[in-house]
């Protein structure tokens, strides 16, 4: 039986990397139905009753240890988990994660992870350090495999993919009308969703949008649907954007917790979306939905160049018109992405593929050894 030990940011409901941790299980147990994986939440409880798993808090590092003591990989990833722009103390829990982990762990992995940026010099050069000595490294864009190269990461053991999210089956239609039917949106219209997160201090961001999204509701006589992304830390943005449209606007906000699935299928009824967090704008093209991205985070950018999709304009100096006319662009079907999509979802799976073939090869190193066991089929 092979062991792994998975390490992200799960268990704070973040539909983003609840996602990437449902496609990791999802694709390794296709491969072996008994694998044993462990991974390491903030919220134990939630990960191992959601996914059926073994699972630790990340801050138990006796029981991280144990597990990661004899495992045959510990996969780090994905996400944005390597920058210090969110918080610096977060950046030095990850390195420790990955240090701990070549120590007690056979193979480290840093799986499909968008790097950077660092700015701290000395943080940089500790991260590049310690990622020299994974096995394997693959991540999800271009910027990424620039980001190592600054720190130093030699290129043999960096591969570029695409977000592994992209793996993902696309969504129930029908469950998504049942659970937008539980907040009385209209069926007959319709829906253009927006997901918008908490932006520094400055609420400008939400009133330009506002003024756009009433405008788009009126021409599309549409109903707004707002989705916080992660729950419940997005739900005061969603909120504050609702209180903002007019009156006669028909709009909710959708105030629950969803699961990948769930939101899948949510977005499957959408007939636009227009994000500020990366996983509704991949969520959107996996159900085949328009877009329209907020500049926010170069994971944002990174992506909407990869797929040839469209942004209304950076978060610091959006405006109502660009929004506008970014929409409208979304929904005449100018954004034409399929044969990029085909090609980023090929280049997901590949982040399986790599982690396979080097539990492979770890399987062939201990066999020579004299040491037992079998590694993931295929």
């Amino acid at each position: 039986m092979t062991r792994i030990v998975i390490s992200g940011y799960y268990g704070f409901a973040n539909a983003g990397d609840e996602a990437m941790l449902a496609a990791i299980i999802n694709t390794l147990r296709s491969a072996e139905k008994y694998v044993e994986l462990t991974v390491i939440s903030g919220d134990p409880e939630m990960t191992a009753a959601r996914y059926g798993v073994v699972s630790i808090h990340r801050f138990n590092f006796l029981k991280i240890i144990k597990a990661l003591s004899g495992s045959d990989l510990l996969l780090s990833g994905g996400g944005s988990l390597l920058q210090d722009v969110s918080s610096k103390k977060s950046l030095l829990y990850y390195l420790t994660i990955l240090a701990l982990g070549r120590v007690f762990s056979r193979k480290v992995m840093l799986f499909a992870q968008g790097i950077g940026p660092i700015k701290s010099g000395i943080l940089k050069k500790l991260a590049g350090i310690i990622c020299n000595t994974a096995d394997l490294i693959t991540v999800r864009d271009a910027d990424s495999v620039k980001e190592l190269e600054q720190m130093g990461v030699s290129r043999d053991c960096v591969r570029l993919t695409a977000d592994a999210v992209l793996t993902l089956r696309p969504g129930d239609r029908e469950l998504g009308e049942q659970l937008l039917q539980q907040f009385g949106v209209a069926k007959d219209k319709p829906l253009v969703a927006v997901s918008v997160r908490k932006w520094q201090a400055d609420d400008n961001y939400l009133k330009e949008l506002s003024s756009a999204v009433s405008t788009i509701a009126d021409d599309h006589n549409a109903c707004v649907v707002l989705l916080p992304l992660q729950y419940p830390n997005d739900v005061a943005a969603c909120k504050k954007l609702h209180d903002m449209l007019p009156m006669e606007t028909d709009a909710c906000v959708l105030d629950a917790e969803y699961d990948t699935e769930q939101f899948l299928a949510l977005v499957a009824n959408f007939s636009l979306l227009i994000g500020m967090r990366l996983h509704a704008l991949i969520f959107a093209v996996i159900m085949a939905v328009p877009f329209v991205a907020i500049s926010c985070d170069p994971k944002i950018d990174g992506f909407v160049k990869e797929i040839g999709g469209i942004t209304a304009g950076n978060i610091d100096d959006l405006n109502a018109e660009d929004i506008k006319s970014a929409a409208d662009n979304a929904l005449a079907g100018t954004a034409v992405f399929s044969e990029r999509l085909s090609k980023m979802c090929r280049n997901a799976q590949l982040n399986f593929d790599m982690t396979f073939t080097l539990l492979k090869d770890w399987n062939v190193e201990r066999k020579q050894e004299g040491d037992g066991g079998s590694a993931i089929n295929d």
